[in-house]
């Protein structure tokens, strides 16, 4: 008998020791797992005590790109935070954590309780409860840089994409998308699965390469840009990063879909580098910026007409006696300049009212202001 209990004694160690093995090969596994889906990083610097009486208020920010350490950046972003009574900032984005996080609690620890940053890289980590807990915490909400098409692949359909929309139409917190992430908040976004469509690509032909990703409605949901197109980067030429022109051209050629998918109203907004459209909770617009005639300008685009002629393999023609589509133009400033109002896309004032028109193709497209 003493040698049985020495035997199952013996035996139950090993099977403890076995399942303790088995639990820390799961535990690193999913830890390994949960690397490769997803890296959060909270800033130190500004971890201060949990704020539970936060009340954010509803705001969208559009911001153009290559806003780094551009005059009107600091301004702007103050007025994003000022937006989320401070709360809990946080960035999220494709790929590898930034510097963004450190930079916001760096200059504007005072605004904030705290300050974070998520990579959400497989739609694995994307429908994680973990991803989803960490976004819907938030109260003020930041998209990154990057490739809108890898967003949308990775995000939409999941548990990061109802969180983003919780964030937006339940909570009511402030929401800023730069670049990549700006491209994705209107209704209607670009998200080209390879290099984007060049303005006289569109202007030559409305249904040209990768237009086909011209979607709409089916991932982010802000009403306040309801029948709208976003793009950025409007006056960057870089061949070397491949801008080899401006996309004035490729925005009008966007409306044109829009317009030929949905008729009217139909609306662009666009956005010059450096340039911040601060969108407020009454729908008001002002746009931050450098204040020069360098860039740092908003365009916002209204469908006057339809194309007279909208065909595959055909230069686009829209002419409308010249007044085919009806632009407002603010040149942002440091502290904010101009109003334009999205409710009714009409009221404005501190920018310049012009039209844009193509008569045949890229060769017959102007746009003034």
């Amino acid at each position: 008998m003493e040698s049985l209990r020495i035997f199952y004694k013996k035996l139950t160690i090993l099977c403890l020791t076995l399942l303790w093995l088995f639990a820390l090969i799961f535990i690193q596994t999913q830890t390994a797992i949960a690397a490769e889906d997803y890296d959060y990083y909270q800033a130190p610097a500004c971890d201060n005590a949990d704020t539970t009486d936060a009340h954010p208020k509803a705001a969208v920010m559009l911001i153009g790109g290559a806003e780094s350490k551009k005059e009107g950046e600091k301004e702007a972003t103050q007025w994003l935070l000022d937006r989320a009574d401070k709360g809990d900032y946080l960035v999220i984005r494709f790929g590898k954590t930034g510097g963004q996080a450190d930079w916001i609690c760096d200059n504007f620890s005072e605004s904030i309780n705290s300050a974070a940053e998520l990579a959400i890289n497989t739609r694995r980590g994307a429908d994680s409860e973990a991803v989803e807990n960490y976004i819907r915490d938030a109260e003020a909400l930041f998209i990154a840089g990057g490739d809108q098409n890898k967003y949308q692949d990775t995000w939409e359909g999941t548990y990061t994409e109802d969180a983003i929309n919780y964030l937006i139409n339940d909570k009511k917190v402030p929401i800023a998308g730069t670049s990549a992430g700006m491209a994705i908040l209107g209704e209607y976004y670009y998200a080209p699965e390879f290099d984007g469509v060049l303005s006289s690509e569109i202007l030559e032909d409305p249904f040209a390469r990768n237009t086909d990703d011209i979607d709409r409605g089916d991932f982010l949901d802000i009403p306040v840009l309801k029948d709208t197109i976003t793009d950025t980067h409007l006056d960057r030429l870089d061949p070397s990063r491949g801008y080899t022109e401006t996309r004035y051209g490729r925005m009008f050629g966007f409306l044109a879909r829009v317009v030929d998918d949905n008729s009217f109203p139909s609306y662009a907004i666009g956005a010059e580098e450096g340039a911040f459209i601060a969108i407020d909770e009454n729908g008001i617009a002002t746009v931050f910026g450098n204040g020069t005639t360098r860039g740092a300008d908003a365009y916002f685009l209204q469908a006057e007409t339809r194309p007279e002629k909208l065909r595959e393999d055909e230069p686009l023609v829209w002419d409308g006696d010249g007044k085919a589509v009806k632009v407002y133009r603010i040149q942002g400033t440091p502290k904010g300049s101009g109003q334009f109002n999205l409710n009714d896309w009409k009221s404005a004032e501190g920018g310049q009212w012009g039209y844009w028109y193509t008569r045949y193709g890229n060769a017959g497209f102007r746009h003034c202001p």
